[in-house]
């Protein structure tokens, strides 16, 4: 792990759930890379990956790199902390992720946080661009900044 890599969640995070389904997602993660779950059906996009299209029902896929911006959809500041290390307060956020320049048919949504901002400067709609937090040499997170 890079020793100058930023950290905004302290180490006693639980780490995330991967299954065979998501481990293709959690591999793009891991090399910094944003990515949906795109039907090669109909061409909707999804995340978290999921062994049937939501759209379409179909069970054929590709993972699609996108740009890493979207807009900011919603968010909740969270002023309990989860773990002592925490700081507070963190912003848990869901992203309209941008799929402009792809073959996905819709946009997607991702549940993340919002880190490098003061509460005063959330606003619904604001563009955003991907960071990541590296935990560890296979595990590393999307978190989002204002653009």
């Amino acid at each position: 792990m890079n020793a100058e890599a930023k950290r905004w969640f302290p180490n006693s995070m639980p780490a995330p759930m991967v299954d065979h389904h998501t481990l293709p997602w959690w591999q793009a993660c891991a090399e910094h890379k944003l990515t949906a779950q795109r039907c090669t059906k109909c061409n909707h996009a999804q995340i978290p990956p999921a062994p049937i299209c939501s759209e379409c029902r179909g069970n054929a896929f590709e993972m699609t790199e996108l740009n890493g911006k979207g807009t900011l959809y919603t968010y909740s500041a969270v002023h309990q902390p989860v773990s002592m290390e925490q700081t507070l307060p963190f912003i848990i956020a869901v992203i309209e992720l941008d799929t402009s320049g792809t073959p996905c048919k819709n946009s997607v949504r991702l549940m993340s946080n919002i880190v490098d901002a003061d509460e005063s400067e959330l606003a619904i709609g604001k563009p955003v661009e991907v960071v990541w937090e590296t935990m560890s040499d296979m595990v590393s997170l999307p978190r989002f900044r204002f653009s």
